[in-house]
């Protein structure tokens, strides 16, 4: 009974603030076609789970599940294809968190902070969905804001440096130097991702058009420097520090967090590129 509801989670549409693979890791593994094998056994460690024992209603459901699990035999589940299946899981719980964090922190502007959360969570999906479409989020959902906090943490930058006090140009500068020109590789390695390489073009013709603007000898002098850095930069991606650490977190929690982002998203204006 409790399989075939699943299936059908698994099988409908849903509204995009909806994931049953969040809820449910057995929808995750009937949406990517997990071997019949992987998902009884899920089925039956959930129902064997020594937190139904304090319910006297489940306590004979939770037996039953345990039993049945010492009846299979080794040879009737690949326990590391399992382990495999079940650290996939793992790996799209984390993929979540990181989106999720990047987008809130978006929407607060903070987007210094934002940038490492979004990145790494492209590369963690882009990973994720060369194994199936149903593995990862929306790749085009996470470039779209990658992009759009590179564009605005240049267009800060910009800003700073047109001020011409001596402090705001020094964290312009730094902010691109140290966030904006290590991250454009990523944005430039696929040819097909048009958008990206046009926010680039951007990003570059904004800084190259103070060149011919009257400036102070040390502007001129910290942009001379500056440029070839932006300019430059090839396809070939440098390592970054480490990704945020992620705090603990709950099932119910990333559920709760996903469907108010998702519909948060849905009542913000949308840039285009």
């Amino acid at each position: 009974m409790e399989y075939a509801r699943l299936l059908r989670f698994a099988q409908e549409d849903t509204p995009p603030e909806t994931d049953h693979r969040l809820q449910h890791v057995i929808v995750y593994l009937i949406q990517n076609h997990a071997p019949k094998s992987i998902l009884e056994r899920t089925l039956l460690e959930q129902f064997a789970h020594r937190s139904l024992g304090f319910d006297q209603r489940c306590k004979s459901i939770m037996e039953v599940a345990r039993a049945k699990l010492e009846l299979i035999k080794p040879e009737e589940v690949n326990m590391e294809e399992y382990e495999i299946w079940h650290q996939d899981y793992r790996n799209f719980q984390e993929t979540t968190f990181y989106l999720l964090t990047g987008l809130e922190l978006f929407q607060k502007r903070s987007y210094a902070e934002t940038l490492m959360y979004l990145i790494y969570a492209h590369q963690y999906n882009k990973e994720l969905l060369l194994k199936g479409s149903y593995r990862g989020h929306s790749e085009e959902l996470i470039a779209h804001y990658r992009r759009q906090c590179l564009l605005k943490l240049n267009e800060h930058a910009a800003s700073l440096f047109e001020s011409g006090e001596e402090q705001d140009v020094v964290n312009g500068l730094n902010i691109m130097n140290e966030l904006v020109v290590p991250c454009l590789p990523l944005l430039l390695v696929d040819e097909m991702e048009e958008k990206d390489i046009v926010a680039v073009e951007d990003m570059r013709n904004r800084w190259c058009s103070y060149l011919g603007q009257e400036m102070e000898a040390r502007l001129q002098e910290k942009l001379t420097d500056f440029l070839p850095k932006l300019l430059d930069c090839s396809t070939e991606i440098r390592s970054f520090r480490d990704p945020p650490k992620l705090p603990s977190y709950c099932t119910l929690e990333l559920c709760e967090r996903f469907s108010r982002v998702v519909c948060s998203l849905s009542r913000s204006p949308a840039d285009g590129r």
